[in-house]
């Protein structure tokens, strides 16, 4: 996922937690399922729950996890995740469902990274958590079968300085566009 395309994604759901209705709380055993995807983010790979932990902060009643899934699943998040690897000419190169997806993918795993992800949702929707989790584990294997070596790489501590920098400024931004949007909230 290009760098500016994930902050996107982030200042989003940020924004969201502040200013929308609260999603459909999908359980925690299956948000920690879904975190477990890998997510490319220009250059590295890591779980996405690496991402939500620094993206969220988490209430009394719901899980970082369930936050994070709950609104990236919602809010059309998923779309713009490389998340669905493929290899060609001995290269692993990860893609988003919103992606150009190459001309030497099959068309079949291209109808699947197309597909999969409304279908997840109609199931989170419905409440059909085992459908979901065989949804998940469906996506993992497909990561760790089409994703090579890259799939296994540690993330580097140094890139997640950067992403952790750059989150707190995300939220510090979006609560202050948040407080100045809802003056009355500013006393609560």
């Amino acid at each position: 996922m290009n760098s500016w395309r994930f902050l996107l994604l982030l200042f989003t759901i940020n924004y969201s937690l502040f200013t929308s209705a609260k999603p459909i709380v999908i359980p925690q055993a299956q948000a920690e399922h879904f975190c477990q995807l890998l997510i490319s983010d220009g250059g590295s790979l890591s779980p996405l729950s690496v991402h939500a932990r620094k993206a969220i902060q988490t209430d009394d009643s719901l899980s970082v996890e369930q936050i994070f899934t709950g609104f990236v699943l919602l809010a059309d998040g998923w779309q713009t995740m490389r998340i669905f690897p493929h290899q060609h000419g001995g290269k692993v190169s990860w893609y988003s469902p919103a992606d150009e997806l190459p001309s030497s993918m099959s068309a079949e795993h291209q109808k699947y990274i197309r597909e999969v992800f409304p279908r997840l949702i109609a199931e989170v929707q419905a409440g059909h958590w085992q459908a979901v989790d065989e949804y998940v584990d469906k996506m993992l294997q497909y990561q760790c079968q089409f994703g090579g070596s890259e799939a296994s790489a540690p993330v580097s501590s140094s890139f997640l300085v950067v992403v952790v920098l750059i989150f707190v400024v995300l939220i510090l931004v979006s609560r202050f566009l948040f407080l100045s949007l809802h003056p009355k909230r500013k006393n609560q």
